[in-house]
């Protein structure tokens, strides 16, 4: 066959018109009527000449270069490849200098991909920057090549506002090695610290000793301003070393004293707060105030719970409660954990709270009956018409939790669409009579406490605990299925369904609700997604029965004893292992991932 028209443009990124693309069909039909004949020609020869072997080869790299020609991503526009490529960038984190994944993988394609790529400003406005403290003393060289690499990411970001996260602690790290972990943070900030005026959002883990973290809080950007003023969303993580000669008010009142360097009392863009400190702590007392530190009148996202890890336990004292949320007007969100009432402070005020805007709430509450009248007498003042998204749980909870659980959930049961309880077990009544007061219920999840990330509650796991749960909530699944008769079953509006242990019902029941949630035509909707981690073995399976609703699209995972476990979910390639952005979840995204 003579020389292709198309030669010249061959590997390259050349986008052909329509009548070109036609061309290179009837040359590729040509070319593939010249392999079958190559083909025949090298069976009835043998041994086969290196010439013919060559030629044949030849061939084929000549056809897949024209396909790739007429490939339909050659002719994808710019724009819906920049859209493509942000929507390849991870969720609730920000992306890392990794190049197993995105944005570095797609610059990694070819030459045009990585061309949109570094053109793409919003591909480049979020950056991971990680350490090498794991790998030991790392040489001079490396630590700039990284510094030199995150000022490159920010470049291409142009001007748009930026975020950035920083390491997580790190576990059992040495006296020297945390020392140079700070000095080696300190001088990171200090480099950026002229782009962090359009920084709108940082995520940082500061820990050390006061004369170690006080240098770090001191820093400015250019302007004079402090670093992290014109943050609209900030997360913090701050542990200062305890000394053994400091009260527990010393120590507070130095904590207090480090949070205000930043000052940020008088910030005029931060709406997203997110404070982890450790645990014991007590929040919002008088040596650490939390509404003499923060612009509480402003914000729209307030967590104290962050990941749940065992370091983020700081409380809220029960009586405190009323005046951190009347210090909020504008909250959104709100996620704490609450300690026991502290004595010296004056009683509860009894004004009520209203909070209009108010969408999602967690609490993790006190232990103890005798706390149990004062969150009834905090709850009743409480004026929330629009909360969507409930989370609760008690600390070291056992079998009494769920009177004060229906009490929050008859409070706002209308408005209610998401909901999260976790305990060892829970009493069947009570979560009979709960699920049928929830009329407008989405989201369900009956979290089993060892599995909640969460320190305080957490016990050692086995099989055995789902025969020795004394209160089974098998029969809860029956007044979720839909009746042949019509009469009204337990939360009709409910798709998506996460449930750890306690279970009591049979792997048929399951299957049975699925499907007349799905086709019974007293059913509102079907079923989107269900977890269910039963804790024993399996009884019957039911995939082949759901076989029909799992290809409809429905995420089905249950999981039983370690040998056997079903997933419809699709797991991605590559895992980072980096830190999650708690202020990042929103309340309105259902389901799990």
């Amino acid at each position: 066959m003579n020389q292709s028209p198309f030669q010249s443009v061959l590997g390259t990124n050349y986008v052909p018109t329509e009548q070109e693309c036609e061309t290179i069909s009837e040359i590729l039909v040509a070319l593939g009527k010249e392999l079958i004949e190559l083909r025949s020609e090298i069976v009835e020869q043998e041994p086969t000449p290196q010439k013919l072997q060559e030629r044949y080869r030849d061939l084929e790299g000549n056809i897949h270069a024209h396909r790739a020609l007429i490939s339909p991503f050659r002719r994808i526009p710019d724009d819906v490849l920049r859209e493509i490529s942000l929507h390849c960038l991870p969720h609730n984190r920000n992306p890392a200098t990794c190049a197993a994944e995105p944005p570095i993988l797609l610059t990694h394609v070819c030459g045009r991909w990585r061309q949109v790529a570094f053109s793409t400003p919003r591909l480049w406005s979020s950056l991971h920057i990680s350490n090498y403290l794991d790998e030991g003393q790392i040489r001079e060289t490396k630590i700039q090549s990284r510094n030199e690499g995150a000022l490159q990411w920010i470049a291409r970001a142009g001007d748009m506002l930026f975020s950035l996260s920083f390491p997580a602690r790190q576990r059992n790290l040495s006296p020297e090695r945390r020392i140079r972990r700070n000095a080696d943070l300190r001088r990171l900030l200090s480099i950026l610290s002229p782009i962090f005026p359009r920084c709108k959002n940082v995520d940082i883990f500061l820990e050390g000793l006061e004369s170690e973290l006080s240098g770090i809080m001191a820093l400015r950007a250019e302007g004079g301003q402090k670093l992290f003023r014109s943050l609209e969303q900030l997360s913090i993580r701050l542990s200062l070393h305890k000394s053994n000669l400091l009260t527990s008010e010393q120590h507070m009142r130095k904590v207090s004293t480090l949070l205000c360097e930043l000052e940020l009392s008088s910030s005029k863009r931060l709406r997203k707060l997110g404070l982890y400190l450790d645990e014991y702590t007590q929040l919002h007392s008088e040596s650490l105030r939390l509404s003499d530190l923060f612009p509480c009148g402003q914000l729209e996202v307030l967590d104290l719970q962050g990941n749940l890890f065992f370091y983020e336990g700081a409380r809220l004292p029960l009586n405190l409660l009323p005046s951190i949320l009347q210090a909020c007007p504008k909250i959104v969100t709100f996620k704490a954990n609450i300690g026991r009432p502290q004595r010296r402070h004056p009683p509860v005020p009894t004004s009520r709270i209203p909070l209009a805007g108010l969408k999602e709430l967690s609490l993790f509450l006190p232990d103890g009956e005798s706390w149990y009248n004062l969150c009834l007498d905090i709850l009743a003042r409480c004026d929330w018409p629009g909360l969507t998204s409930l989370y609760l749980r008690t600390f070291n909870s056992r079998y009494a939790d769920m009177s004060l659980f229906s009490s929050f959930t008859d409070r706002f049961s209308i408005p209610l669409t998401s909901l999260r309880l976790s305990s060892f077990g829970i009493y069947v009544q009570s979560l009979n009579d709960l699920v049928f007061a929830l009329p407008a219920l989405v989201q369900l999840h009956l979290e089993h406490p060892a599995f909640s990330g969460s320190r305080y509650g957490v016990r050692r796991y086995d099989d055995s605990d789902e025969e020795e749960t004394p209160y089974s909530l098998g029969n809860v699944i029956a007044h979720l299925t839909p009746n042949p008769d019509g009469t009204p079953h337990a939360l009709p509006q409910l798709r998506f369904l996460k449930w750890e242990l306690n279970t009591g019902f049979s792997d048929i029941a399951l299957a049975n609700l699925l499907q007349q949630r799905s086709t019974s035509p007293y059913s509102s909707v079907p079923m989107e997604q269900v977890h269910i981690r039963f804790g024993r073995d399996m009884q019957e399976d039911i995939i082949p029965i759901c076989s029909n609703l799992i290809e409809a699209g429905l995420d089905l995972r249950l999981r039983y004893t370690p040998e056997f476990e079903f997933d419809t979910s699709r797991e991605t390639m590559y895992t980072y292992k980096g830190h999650t952005l708690p202020l990042e979840r929103d309340y309105r995204t259902l389901g799990w991932p």
